[in-house]
């Protein structure tokens, strides 16, 4: 049973893993390209991104809710509901996507100013941040039909547009910015053309007829939503205040944290892929108490693994990889203490994805959404700003409040899904 269970949950995992991990690379490849063009123009992505990053987190809870009532009904081989539950969640994604993507471009470089850039950082990641965020209903589109892909039983097929679409992404970028010298604007239209193609080839993919016949969208799949939308919400919007609190640090330090960042996203990609996996599962067997418990210890301990792994080799190897990106020392410094606490903080990370994946594969969103409210805005907000204000610890501040944070949600979802189950 145990090597059954392993063996479904790495054969979705990996290809969610070999996305993300396309991803990264591609946007490993953006952050390089923008740094050529210097450090502000760096910075300005950086902080875009972040922000960005709220609505892709969005799109990616979307698709946990999409999974978790797709993956359900498929138990049960209800036909008529698959084709509903997929034409909603379109719907869905399209309505938020227009919305976010009009106060991306009325919002524009207003956002980056009001947490604390400098002019000059304000303006070329505002001109990002509406083209990118102005068109975001194409990342939400690759990632709802992505999704659903995934969970109808095509998990490869995602990874290989992905794959397409990313290599197209830097062909696109390298081009602007060193054949057309257009600079971020360049590397941001590479972006939505890339995403342009990613979208189509999936969409031609989907065997299921979608009727948008009303713009009503199905209740049960909005409980779902709602509260894994709010989740991802409150994580990131607490992501972007952590920015301005880097942003205060100085230039430097936000350059050296982007970079960082860049680099330690490759740890988290295993547990993320394990996440989904344990969503999709959790889903399936809802009412096998016992066959969850070993979905959520085989995937806690594969996450374990595949962290430490990861982790440890990036920092071994952080010198050489920051040395990619930057030569300047105080950056530099930034970017490993970045790329420390994230390997200190692997048990805790690891636990928290994972948890919170099983949590929504049993139809219950809101507990990790309260989880990550407190933890976000209460514990890791509230303790790095005591120790920058009181220690003045500076960038390590952030980071160990992240540690705590990510410590007191595993703990909670953890003791709570012990109560549930006795």
């Amino acid at each position: 049973m145990n090597k059954k269970i392993c063996k479904e949950l790495i054969s979705i995992a990996f290809p969610v893993m070999g996305e993300n991990l396309l991803q990264m690379l591609m946007g490993m490849v953006d952050s390089y390209l923008v740094a050529s063009l210097g450090i502000v123009a760096l910075s300005g992505v950086s902080i875009a991104n972040n922000l960005l990053a709220v609505y892709q987190a969005v799109f990616i809870a979307l698709a946990a809710a999409v999974s978790s009532q797709l993956a359900h009904v498929l138990g049960k081989e209800k036909g008529m509901q698959i084709t509903a539950i997929v034409t909603d969640s379109v719907k869905l994604t399209v309505y938020v996507g227009v919305f976010l993507g009009i106060l991306a471009v009325i919002l524009g470089p207003t956002l980056l100013t009001s947490l604390g850039a400098e002019r000059e950082v304000a303006q070329l990641g505002g001109l990002y941040l509406i083209l990118v965020g102005g068109s975001i209903l194409l990342l939400g589109l690759m990632t709802c039909l992505g999704g659903i892909l995934r969970t109808l039983g095509q998990p490869r097929y995602p990874m290989y547009i992905s794959l397409f679409s990313n290599l197209l992404n830097a062909v696109f970028s390298a081009i602007a910015v060193f054949v057309l010298h257009t600079g971020v604007a360049g590397v941001a239209f590479g972006t939505i053309l890339s995403r342009i193609v990613g979208c189509g080839l999936l969409w031609s993919r989907l065997s299921i007829s979608i009727k948008p016949s009303t713009w009503s969208v199905d209740k049960e799949l909005v409980r779902l939503a709602l509260p894994a939308i709010g989740e991802r919400l409150m994580m990131r919007a607490g992501d972007v205040v952590i920015v301005g609190m880097i942003t205060s640090l100085g230039t430097a330090v936000v350059a050296g944290n982007a970079i960082g960042e860049t680099i330690t996203q490759f740890n988290y990609m295993p547990t993320l892929g394990i996440s989904v996996a344990t969503l999709i599962m959790t889903a399936k067997s809802r009412q096998d108490s016992l066959a969850v418990q070993r979905i959520y210890r085989i995937g806690l301990g594969l996450s374990l693994i595949f962290m430490f792994v990861i982790g440890g080799i990036s920092y071994l190897a952080g010198p050489f990889l920051i040395s990619l990106f930057t030569m300047d020392v105080q950056v530099a410094q930034a970017s490993q203490t970045v790329l420390l606490y994230s390997v200190l903080g692997v048990p805790f990370t690891a636990a928290a994805l994972v948890f919170t994946g099983l949590w929504q594969g049993m139809g219950n969103a809101r507990l990790p959404f309260y989880a990550t409210g407190i933890g976000m805005w209460v514990v890791r907000i509230g303790l790095a700003y005591f120790l920058i204000k009181n220690y003045q610890l500076g960038l390590p501040s952030i980071w160990l409040a992240t540690i705590v944070d990510n410590a007191f949600r595993a703990s909670l979802l953890y003791v709570r899904f012990r109560y549930a189950t006795g």
